[in-house]
């Protein structure tokens, strides 16, 4: 029936959003959505200062709860209009059945199907479990009502969730302004303590610059006082190498004197002293890098080239005019003096150090695991496998997918590695004083591994132990 349909549309508007049963005492909200007073004030027990709508999710500024009266007296009255419209539905006629045109008496259990005494007979339900109309819509009826406690429950779940999230939600602003306050204090300090640095500096500078002037001033008038002294003297012994000699050897004891006793002022040595800017150990990230993913790095011999002496605690290797062994090891790296490390690399980060001294030629770095696998492409097309820093000739490069020549102030005794993994990072520095040299960014997807290029030299290439 249409009047059956409006009136079940009527009471699912005037259910209550959380407890889904009719409105009971209803009030509304800031927002104009409607619920029980005893279930919206339930949903804002735990709630402090906002009050989210269990529906929209607006958040409510106040406790404020209005009473619907209006909307209580419609309840009224839907309540009234269901229990006439089923009082309706009982009088009603039954149903024919439209095979048979008989009453549809029975309903099957195992079709879920209403039939006439005419349906049960074989062959289309038989065997199937058929029983009267009101016990099957009894039966059915409670089973239905089983489901509004789960579904209730559901419902309250899903709405603690969501006040849940509501809390996470302010308590993680709270916490972003925290952090935000707390980094721009940071901040701050930072800037005062290069500030402050910088001005010791300058004003170091200014007082040696200040003192080196006072001493070269001093110095230079010392060598005029003496250019004047040359002078005079110059003229005297001019005037007294003409006269008589008589007159010439009764004053040469003097002149001698005065020419052998005649010293010159000392050169003023500049001695410059170089000003270092010191930052504040927060702004160090290599300080940082070193204490938390420094590791031990070996050497592999496996891989080392025939020329070449791994020591005993693989930690050193040297260049040797002899071959070490008669045939190729197949881990060999190519026809260069080229060892790998030990440690293979396929996450997170990792740092270690390398002792090159003075060698005049070196390559340091790291380089995909299949670099052995390959060994009849030459070493300069190479880039693509791996990621180094060499000295070749004189020259400073970067050995990677694009070679970069590099300009650096003075010659680094060693070379400090970084590697971050999944950032696609790796990065030098020189352990002189720790500055950084260059980094690469790049993509890696094999494993990575230590990567020595020794060179042709007599000098051992080293690996900083972690005591040092």
């Amino acid at each position: 029936m249409a009047g059956e349909g409006a009136v079940a549309k009527l009471l699912t508007e005037i259910n209550c959003p959380i407890c889904l049963d009719i409105l009971r005492d209803p009030v509304t909200i800031e927002c104009g959505h409607n619920f029980c007073r005893f279930c919206i004030q339930q949903s804002w027990a735990d709630v402090q200062d906002r009050f989210p709508c269990p529906l929209c999710r607006h958040p409510c500024k106040e406790r404020h709860l209005w009473s619907n009266t209006q909307l209580g007296r419609m309840v009224d009255m839907a309540k009234h209009l269901q229990i006439r419209v089923a009082k309706m539905k009982q009088q009603e006629q039954k149903r024919l059945c439209e095979k048979h045109n008989q009453a549809l008496t029975l309903f099957c259990e195992d079709d879920l199907k209403l039939l006439c005494p005419l349906c049960t007979q074989p062959p289309d339900h038989q065997g199937h479990h058929v029983r009267p109309v009101e016990e099957a819509a009894s039966h059915h009826r409670q089973k239905l009502r089983s489901y509004i406690e789960p579904l209730k429950k559901q419902l309250a779940d899903l709405q603690e969730l969501l006040a849940t999230q509501d809390r996470q939600q302010s308590e993680l602003r709270g916490k972003v302004e925290k952090q935000r306050a707390k980094l721009a204090s940071e901040y701050e300090s930072v800037l005062a303590s290069i500030e402050c640095e910088q001005a010791a500096v300058h004003s170091r500078l200014a007082a040696q610059e200040k003192h080196i002037l006072q001493n070269l001033t001093a110095n230079k008038a010392a060598f005029s006082d003496h250019i004047s002294k040359l002078r005079a003297l110059r003229k005297e012994m001019a005037e007294t190498s003409v006269v008589s000699d008589v007159k010439l050897l009764m004053n040469i004891k003097g002149v001698l004197a005065r020419c052998d006793n005649l010293e010159p002022p000392r050169v003023y040595c500049l001695e410059y002293k170089r000003e270092e800017f010191s930052l504040p150990p927060q702004c160090s990230a290599l300080l940082q890098i070193m204490q938390t993913f420094r590791e031990e790095v070996t050497l592999d011999p496996e891989t080392a080239h025939p020329h070449l002496v791994v020591s005993e605690d693989k930690k050193s290797v040297t260049f040797v005019r002899k071959k070490q062994r008669v045939h190729k090891n197949p881990k060999g790296v190519a026809d260069y003096p080229v060892v790998l490390g030990s440690e293979r690399f396929d996450r997170g980060r990792h740092y270690w150090e390398v002792q090159v001294d003075d060698k005049p030629e070196w390559a340091v770095g790291v380089c995909k695991d299949t670099l052995s696998k390959k060994r009849k492409q030459p070493l300069l097309r190479r880039e693509k496998r791996f990621w180094t820093i060499q000295l070749q000739d004189g020259d400073y490069v970067a050995r990677g997918p694009v070679p970069v020549t590099l300009v650096l102030q003075e010659m680094p005794r060693g070379i400090g590695i970084y590697l971050d993994y999944e950032m696609g990072h790796v990065s030098f520095y020189s352990l002189n004083d720790m500055s950084h040299i260059h980094s690469f960014r790049d993509t890696f997807s094999e494993v990575l591994k230590p990567y020595f290029y020794v060179g042709c030299d007599p000098k051992p290439l080293t690996i900083c132990a972690l005591r040092d």
